[in-house]
Order: C-alpha cells, then structure tokens, then sequence
C-alpha cells in the first residue's frame, strides 16, 4: 500500500522551507519544536525519503524535501478550489478577512466592502489595515483571504506560488512641492528637476518607500530621504513648512490639499503605483473581487 501523507505534516515542512528553522517554523505553525522534529520525523518515515539534513546546528531541506514541497503548493491550492467549490454550493453565510496597505483600505476597501454588506447582510466581514508583504505573508499563513497589495520592487512574496494575483488599480503619480518651491508654479515638473531637494519618504521596508526610490532610480538619481513620514498626511504637513518634496500616488491625494502644498503633474508619464488583489493560490471570492474593481472603477473615472 503506498503511503498515506498527512497535511498537517506537509504544512510543517512547507513553514520550516519558508522560515529556515524549526525553532522559527514552529512558532509560525503555534507549536513547539520537538512537535515540528515529530512532524517531520514521521513524513520523513511514510515518504521512504530523508528530508532533513544536519549542517551544524541547524537543518536544511534535501532534495527530496524540495520535491515535495513543490507538490504541497499544488495540494494547497487544490484544497483552496475543493473550499471555495463548497463555499458556492454553500447556503452559509460567508466570512471575509480582507487586508489592504492604509489608502487602499481607506479609497477601496472601506467602500467597496460597505457595498457588499448592503447586498449580503448576512455575511461576516473583518477588515485590517497591513502593509503588503505583511498581507501577503498572512493570506500564507491562513489569517487573511482576500487583500490589496502594491506591486512593489523587492516584494518576493507576490511572487510566491501559493499566492496569485488579480490586477485591481493603476495610479499616477505627482509631485508635491512646498508652495515656494521653484517649480510650484510650473505645469509640469521633471524627475530630474527635483535631483536636489530632500525628499520625504517612508520608512525603509515599506512598499511606499520602495515605489518612490525605485521610480527615482529609473530616472537616474537617488533621493535624498532626509525625512520619514509614513501616512501621507504627516508627509504633507512636512512638505508644508518647507521640509522638502515626495511623489504622491492618486490615492494619497487628500479631499483638501493643506495649505503651503502644491501638486505639480510629472513631465513623465511611466511613474504608476499599481495595486492588485490577491489570495492563496486556488482560492475564489469573485464577489469580493467584483466588489474592489467596482471601488476603483469609481476612482479613476
């Protein structure tokens, strides 16, 4: 009788693959280590195949290890269609966790979920406020299904096989200069024409921080983030007392500019941010999705 493997096994081995150790495995997976090591000492007994390897201190994953963890994607995503084939068969109510980055939540998901409530008031909704990569690593772990991630420059996770993507938004971006700025009253205003000014960008990590050094990298110059503000608005306040400049994307853009800012249009037209939808491999919520696109829609109209 060929051997039966177990699920909860290959999601061991998939989160000890994904965090290196089995000490950082089993705190992803809520367990102990020694319960990790049984785990894997079992998969490792019903495959006939070693799947550890001692390097020191420490394990790595044979090759027989990465073989099966490219199968345990496919059985995950085949686990994800066998789900969402039920939830539509389903008269249950759905429950949707859904993440976004903060303007995302604000200009697309807040409404966009609000819609959905109206037409199915019978389902469950919990919404959370993430960067990308931490949504990203948390539609992995289970604890989101839906999110609205940027397509940011060294983002590994969008492209992980667990995870796909849907395209939601594309966003233009302008520049936003102190009211005294040179080229504040400008009709429009180049990249390279700002290579002096200090910039005010986000924290290092964050995709908004990535988007604006890379888009000022492809026009040959690297800015001078003196200045951290993540939230826009506190990005603002300090673009309005003179602090220096920013690239501002479509949905940074407040109700009302504050005072002492202006948003001069670039010269060139290839800076975009660009937001997308996604949930574990396999997954369908095409209600949510229908939702979001709609939110946007309305946005760049």
């Amino acid at each position: 009788m060929a051997p039966m493997i177990d699920v909860r096994q290959l999601r061991t081995l998939r989160a000890l693959a994904d965090h290196g150790t089995v000490v950082a495995a089993a705190e992803a997976l809520y367990l102990t280590p020694s319960a990790v090591s049984q785990q894997l000492a079992v998969l490792s007994k019903s495959t006939g195949c070693e799947l550890l390897e001692r390097r020191g201190r420490n394990v790595v994953l044979t090759e027989a290890a990465r073989v099966l963890v490219a199968h345990a994607d496919a059985v995950f995503a085949q686990l994800e269609r066998a789900q969402s084939d039920l939830r539509a068969m389903s008269p249950a109510p759905i429950a949707v966790r859904i993440g976004g980055f903060p303007t995302a939540v604000m200009a697309v998901v807040a409404p966009a979920m609000k819609a959905l409530r109206e037409e199915h008031p019978e389902w469950g909704f919990e919404i959370a406020d993430t960067e990308s990569e931490q949504s990203v690593a948390r539609l992995i772990e289970g604890s989101l299904d839906v999110a609205v991630v940027m397509a940011a420059p060294n983002r590994p996770l969008l492209g992980d096989p667990r995870i796909k993507v849907l395209p939601l938004l594309e966003e233009v971006y302008q520049a936003a200069l102190p009211a005294d700025h040179p080229f504040a009253g400008a009709g429009r205003v180049s990249l390279t024409d700002l290579v002096e000014d200090p910039f005010v960008l986000a924290a290092e990590g964050l995709s908004c921080h990535d988007q604006v050094t890379a888009i000022c990298a492809d026009a040959g110059f690297q800015p001078r983030g003196r200045h951290r503000a993540t939230d826009f608005s506190a990005a603002l306040a300090l673009i309005a007392n003179g602090f220096g400049v920013t690239l501002l994307p479509t949905l940074g853009v407040p109700p009302k500019m504050p005072d002492g800012v202006v948003l001069v249009p670039l010269k060139e037209d290839w800076p975009r941010r660009v937001s997308l939808i996604a949930m574990r491999a396999g997954a369908e919520y095409p209600e949510v999705v229908a939702a979001l696109r709609s939110a946007a829609d309305r946005l760049i109209r």
